[in-house]
C-alpha cells in the first residue's frame, strides 16, 4: 500500500474536496434556475448502475492511469481539479436545477433508482454534470497514453461513455449538461497542458 501511497493521496484530495465543496455550495443556495432540454432521451431506469458505479469507476481508471503513465497522472491530477474548481464557479454564478420523474418501487432496480434520486435532493447545479466531466478527463488521458494498451483503453473508455449516457438515460442532466463538460474539459486541458511545469512545481505536495 505505501508503493501506492502518492496515488491515494492524490485521488482523495481531488475527490473529497469536490464533493464536499458540491454540498457545501448546495446547503447556502436557494434560488434555482430550473432547466429543461431540447432533446429528450429515453428514460431507461437499468442505467442506474453505471451512474451509480461513477465514484469507484473514476478511482480505478485513475489507478489504472498512475499504473501505466505516472508522468500524464500528473496531468489528470490538475485537470481534475481545475475542471472541479471550474464547475463550481458556474455553480455559484449560475445555478440550476431539473425536474426528474417520480419512481413507484417494484423492484430492486426501481429502489436503486429511488434512493439515488432521494441521496441528491433536490438535483440542483447540475449544468455542467462533474460525473460527465470527470468521465471526459478519463477518457482523454486514458485514450492518449502510449503505454495503456488498447486492450485496456477500449472497454475503460466504453465505460465511460456509458456512465455519461447514464446521466441522461435516468434523468440525473441533461444534454446540455454534457455538452458543457466537454466544453469545459477542453478548455483545462489546454490550459494544464500550457501550464504544466508551473502546477508541477506549485502543487507538488498532491503526490
Amino acid at each position: 500500500m505505501k508503493k501506492y501511497s502518492s496515488f491515494f493521496k492524490s485521488i482523495a484530495i481531488v475527490l473529497i474536496l469536490q464533493a464536499a465543496i458540491y454540498f457545501i455550495i448546495k446547503i447556502f443556495q436557494s434560488n434555482y434556475n430550473v432547466i429543461t432540454s431540447i432533446l429528450d432521451f429515453p428514460f431507461i431506469k437499468g442505467f442506474v448502475y453505471f451512474y451509480d458505479s461513477w465514484y469507484p469507476f473514476i478511482v480505478f481508471n485513475a489507478f489504472l492511469i498512475y499504473y501505466f503513465d505516472k508522468d500524464n497522472y500528473k496531468s489528470l491530477i490538475f485537470t481534475m481539479i481545475f475542471g472541479a474548481f471550474l464547475a463550481h464557479i458556474t455553480f455559484l454564478i449560475y445555478p440550476t436545477m431539473i425536474d426528474r420523474p417520480s419512481i413507484i418501487v417494484n423492484n430492486i432496480t426501481d429502489f436503486i433508482l429511488n434512493f439515488t434520486y432521494e441521496t441528491d435532493t433536490p438535483a440542483v447545479n447540475c449544468l455542467p454534470s462533474v460525473h460527465c466531466l470527470f468521465c471526459f478527463i478519463m477518457m482523454y488521458y486514458t485514450f492518449i497514453s502510449k503505454k495503456i494498451k488498447n486492450s485496456i483503453k477500449i472497454p475503460v473508455i466504453s465505460y465511460l461513455i456509458l456512465i455519461v449516457l447514464s446521466t441522461l438515460f435516468i434523468r440525473q442532466h441533461i444534454i446540455e449538461d454534457a455538452i458543457l463538460s466537454l466544453i469545459y474539459t477542453i478548455i483545462v486541458i489546454i490550459n494544464v497542458y500550457i501550464f504544466r511545469d508551473k502546477l508541477v512545481k506549485y502543487l507538488k505536495f498532491l503526490f
